[in-house]
């Protein structure tokens, strides 16, 4: 019904936008948007500190508001897929991981994902759940993407990079906004924003709501192991949300903000455990209080989440699908600044509490967490073509204590639109509630051969148990980068980097059974548990699951991107990663994720008075997967080629738009995990109305 009333409205507001095309009297005229070069974005993410994007002491990518109203995609991962650098893996219809500099997993444990620095990566798990971003473009000013470690100022889980989401003012986006759309693979969506400002308050309303119908599953066997693909019901997503928001001038150097929302999810999680299907009540609420006067800043937020799912594989103790269920609630304060003294040296500090309260029913005795931590760096002015940034943070989590992340950056302009950067740093990830004290048993149903043809079924128990001795996995990191401004159109960034991790969390089997500790009832002479295969069973039956820290891992690579700005109607893109497979002590290879050796992504967009287009295609090499529960499942995902297309008109001189999008338009199967669904083509449309 809802698929039904959204096509209607939405056919009925493109008939009116072609009415309203119209000028109208009074109308004001669209002002072609002037380009901004790369000196004249303004960022915060790098270092918690206001600056030029030019000078920002880390790899970093803005995605601009413009970008994101025309973009092809309805998720966040086929817009961060064109970043160099970065892994966007889609799962499923709603589960979408993205790792920068590494190969991702069922579940992205190493990038933290921020709204206006409120984190949404969660501890309990260690993951982020997308759909509690905003879905509106509209509402977003920028995405800044640092595409390294940052947990120097950001603390822990900012291991391989930090994705942080800037959202407009309420004065930014005064008026109101109406999008509605849908296409095939029954997606539907519709939003609507509204937002207006006095001279000192401004206040903004929005909600959203999105839908799909689940991708194919794939078919057959999992390639190089002979494993079939473990059946189950696939599932779509359905993801409402609201967000309220007010600002108050309090002078001329000071604001405050409060803003709440609200945001819900069902559909696949995919985990080492397996599949989950987390109920349309899974939601996660926010409340976050802002204070700024000039540099200072002062602010606190509550995520409040709450959910349940069941897995479609795995069996629980009791002979029932394992019940995932989950409330989470976290408490932040933070506060930082940014002083001038002397010259030469601009200093940035900041401190951070939170509480987490948790209540897991796979982890029931990790029912909290508490994390202190500070920061100081100085940013040292040595002449005006060299700057030495240095820096470090200091933290306190439980349960793994007092963690040291320490910086440092050289960056020398030989003009003001060159610069080349020697960096490094050393970034962690503290081990998740669930690696600590995951507490479960699983019941394994599997087909014991005994003759040619003939199999006996029989199911055993296999314990899943934390570790709370586990240490957080760091992360160093050596990196030259170069930024190049040629003229007011071309920009060129490159970076060479290589990273050490160091005590990997991993999920191993702890123990199997054996000759002399059978499982209970097992049908064939318990001796055979002792014989290697292909003789016997010896270490097919795992007893028990946990997780360890593993080895080091060296991760060298290099990301080389141009952007181009030829007129103020036409644009380009093109960037190239290239990931070495790692080198790895401790652990053997083929128990490692490995990334695409290659990525490739190209764009072109036009946006004209009346019409606009846009185009892109993105290519990756094939990628090796062990993130599933044993190796029975560790497999392969070819290569692929992704060709995405938009076409739009404008109406009401750039207030209102039409648009057409293709996703993946040659219809590849592509397959970004090995446990991942078929991503075939998908067409939609969509209409926004601004007035």
């Amino acid at each position: 019904m809802l698929r039904r009333v959204l096509s209607w409205t939405t056919a009925v507001i493109c008939c009116a936008s072609l009415v309203l095309a119209q000028d109208s009297p009074g109308a004001e005229e669209a002002e072609p948007e002037e380009l901004e070069r790369v000196e004249d974005v303004l960022v915060v993410t790098a270092s918690r500190t206001e600056q030029r994007l030019q000078d920002a002491p880390a790899a970093m990518t803005v995605i601009t508001a413009g970008q994101l109203e025309v973009a092809t995609s309805d998720d966040f991962g086929d817009i961060l897929r064109n970043v160099p650098g970065i892994n966007v893996s889609q799962i499923s219809a709603r589960d979408v991981q993205i790792t920068g500099r590494g190969a991702t997993n069922s579940l992205a444990t190493s990038q933290l994902v921020l709204v206006d620095s409120r984190s949404i990566y969660l501890d309990f798990f260690g993951f982020v759940i997308w759909e509690f971003l905003p879905s509106n473009p509209y509402e977003i000013k920028q995405i800044e993407i640092v595409r390294g470690p940052g947990s120097a100022v950001w603390g822990a889980n900012a291991q391989t990079g930090v994705i942080n989401l800037i959202t407009k003012t309420p004065r930014e986006m005064q008026g109101t906004s109406v999008t509605l759309g849908g296409g095939e693979l029954g997606t539907a969506f519709g939003s609507f924003t509204h937002a207006a400002a006095g001279e000192r308050s401004g206040y903004k309303i929005s909600a959203a709501y999105f839908e799909q119908d689940p991708y194919d599953r794939p078919a057959g066997t999992i390639p190089g192991t002979g494993t079939p693909y473990p059946p189950f019901e696939n599932q779509g997503t359905s993801q409402p949300k609201v967000d309220l928001r007010w600002d108050r001038d309090l002078d001329e150097s000071s604001t405050f903000q409060i803003s709440a929302g609200w945001a819900a999810t069902d559909g696949i999680i995919h985990s080492g455990l397996g599949p989950f299907d987390i109920q349309s009540d899974s939601a996660l609420s926010y409340l976050q209080f802002g204070w700024s006067k000039n540099a200072r800043r002062l602010g606190f937020f509550v995520n409040d989440l709450d959910g349940v799912g069941d897995n479609l594989l795995a069996v629980g103790s009791d002979g029932r699908p394992l019940r995932l269920g989950f409330s989470s609630r976290t408490y932040n304060l933070d506060y930082g600044d940014t002083r001038i003294f002397g010259d030469k040296n601009v200093v940035t500090w900041g401190a951070t509490a939170r509480a987490n309260d948790f209540d897991l029913s796979i982890a029931p005795l990790g029912s909290d967490r508490d994390e202190y931590g500070g920061f100081l760096q100085d940013e040292i002015l040595i002449n005006d073509k060299v700057r030495w940034l240095v820096g470090s943070r200091i933290d306190n989590i439980d349960p793994i204590g007092t963690v040291v992340s320490p910086r440092t950056s050289l960056m020398i302009s030989p003009t003001p639109d060159h610069t080349l950067r020697f960096s490094f740093n050393r970034a962690f990830r503290s081990p998740s509630v669930i690696n600590n004290y995951l507490d479960i048993t699983i019941l394994n149903e599997v087909q014991i051969p005994v003759a040619p043809g003939v199999a006996i079924p029989y199911v055993f128990p296999s314990d899943a148990i934390g570790n709370v001795d586990l240490k957080e996995e760091r992360l160093d990191a050596l990196e030259v980068g170069y930024v190049g401004n040629f003229g007011s159109d071309l920009v060129l960034t490159l970076a060479v980097y290589e990273n050490k991790t160091i005590d990997s969390i991993d999920f191993f089997t702890l123990s199997t059974y054996t000759g002399s500790n059978p499982p209970l009832g097992f049908p064939l002479p318990p001796f055979v548990l002792d014989v290697p295969p292909p003789f016997g069973l010896a270490g097919l039956f795992p007893e028990s699951f946990s997780y360890r820290n593993i080895g080091e891992q060296t991760n060298r690579g290099v990301e080389f991107s141009l952007n181009g700005d030829p007129s103020p109607t036409w644009s380009w893109f093109f960037n190239y990663s290239w990931q070495d497979t790692p080198d790895v002590v401790g652990v053997p290879l083929a128990e490692v994720n490995l990334a695409p050796e290659n990525r490739v992504n190209l764009g072109l967009a036009y946006s004209g008075d009346r019409y606009f287009w846009n185009a892109n295609a993105n290519y990756q090499d094939e990628a090796f997967w062990t993130d599933v529960l044993d190796s029975r499942y560790f497999g392969p995902t070819d290569s692929f080629t992704q060709v995405n297309l938009g076409i739009g008109i404008w109406f009401q001189d750039g207030r209102s738009m039409f648009k057409i999008d293709a996703q993946n338009i040659a219809d590849e199967d592509v397959q970004q995990h090995v446990f991942g669904d078929i991503i075939g083509r998908k067409i939609t449309g969509r209409v926004a109305v601004r007035f």
